[in-house]
């Protein structure tokens, strides 16, 4: 079986032939005039994809679009790589998951292995810890934890840390083992979803920065950005995971928009997971704070559940319309410039719906 096909669900053609097998009618489960709207969405979401490529807000992307049955519609644009060299990206590229990593493997490791109610702080992101912490410039993660990571009372508030997720890898020895074991074997995805990618691999993988100096400007600390000075191709772009070995919980995991679609695919059909934990992991369980969250997952006014990732990911799934999105992009690549990632998704989840 060749890379990229175990275990995922593909659609009978990618990207804008959709338009075709719409105009020649040979899906005859949708009427005519709704595939004619399912060809505009389509090429509306590469055209407006392609035109964000040309802005510079990132040189890459990969979409997938579908329910809870499969991906119906997929592509890939722009250039994987585009400094030293360029690289394309294709269906089969690997990007750098960043903070989607936390519901797609470490929620499911922790609501397999461990007590809810123990974790459901950490889950929430209302444990009272600070949002982060350049943990590797401290002796030990854990002790700079506890030590210095306490910044308000727990429970009054929900505030987004990658400290949660740091103390709930630390409860799951081996954690990349299990992973294996418990999600990618079972989904027969071992060749598409990974840590710690080998070199031989670095032609399917999208590139993302070039230096630390983004991490160092966030921790107050200059110094620092001498610690990874070249390209990060290959290697996970967040420095607590980098200094971690390739993840702390919190990122880490390179996959392809294929693949992120099918671990969300599992989340839609309970199928890693008993449906009684899954409704539980997606409701709001922050009410009345300042955020919507559930165990792992951020919730939506609308009762849509997903995650974003620093490096320009994100995975959003619509129960009501039975709908997946996936949108991985490299926009820090070579540089974490600013760009309205927010305003980029919420327009491609626009058009997704319409698809």
């Amino acid at each position: 079986m060749q890379p990229g096909t175990a275990g995922v669900p593909r659609p009978p053609r990618a990207g804008g032939e959709i338009c075709d097998l719409a105009k020649a009618g040979e899906d005859a489960r949708v009427p005519r005039g709704a595939r004619s709207l399912q060809c505009v969405a389509v090429k509306s979401i590469d055209e407006f994809l392609r035109r964000e490529i040309a802005l510079g807000s990132f040189p890459s992307a990969v979409y997938a679009i579908g329910s809870s049955a499969g991906i119906e519609h997929e592509n890939a644009l722009g250039n994987a790589v585009a400094v030293p060299i360029r690289i394309p990206a294709t269906l089969d590229t690997l990007y750098d998951c960043a903070s989607i990593t936390k519901p797609l493997i470490t929620t499911v490791l922790a609501l397999q292995l461990l007590d809810i109610d123990t974790i459901r702080p950490l889950l929430t992101h209302t444990s009272g810890l600070r949002a982060w912490m350049p943990l590797y410039t401290y002796p030990d993660y854990l002790t700079a934890i506890h030590e210095h990571g306490p910044e308000y009372e727990p429970g009054t508030r929900v505030v987004y840390s990658d400290l949660n997720f740091i103390l709930l890898w630390s409860l799951l020895p081996d954690y990349v083992s299990l992973a294996r074991q418990r999600i990618f074997a079972p989904l027969g995805i071992e060749n598409d979803a990974m840590f710690h990618p080998p070199l031989t691999l670095r032609p399917r993988i999208a590139a993302t920065e070039w230096g630390q100096r983004l991490e160092a400007k966030l921790a107050g600390m200059p110094s620092i950005a001498a610690n990874r000075d070249g390209l990060m191709w290959g290697e996970t772009n967040d420095g607590n995971s980098h200094g971690a070995g390739g993840t702390a919980g919190n990122a880490g995991l390179f996959a392809t928009a294929r693949v992120v679609f099918r671990l969300a695919q599992t989340w839609a059909n309970a199928e890693l997971l008993p449906r009684d934990i899954v409704s539980e992991a997606t409701r709001n369980q922050t009410e009345g704070l300042n955020e919507s969250r559930g165990l792992g997952w951020q919730i939506s006014p609308s009762g849509m559940y997903g995650h974003t990732g620093f490096t320009g990911t994100s995975v959003w799934i619509d129960p009501r319309h039975d709908r997946i999105m996936v949108l991985l992009t490299n926009r820090v690549h070579p540089c974490a410039a600013p760009v309205a990632m927010q305003q980029i998704r919420r327009e491609f989840h626009r058009l997704a719906l319409t698809s």
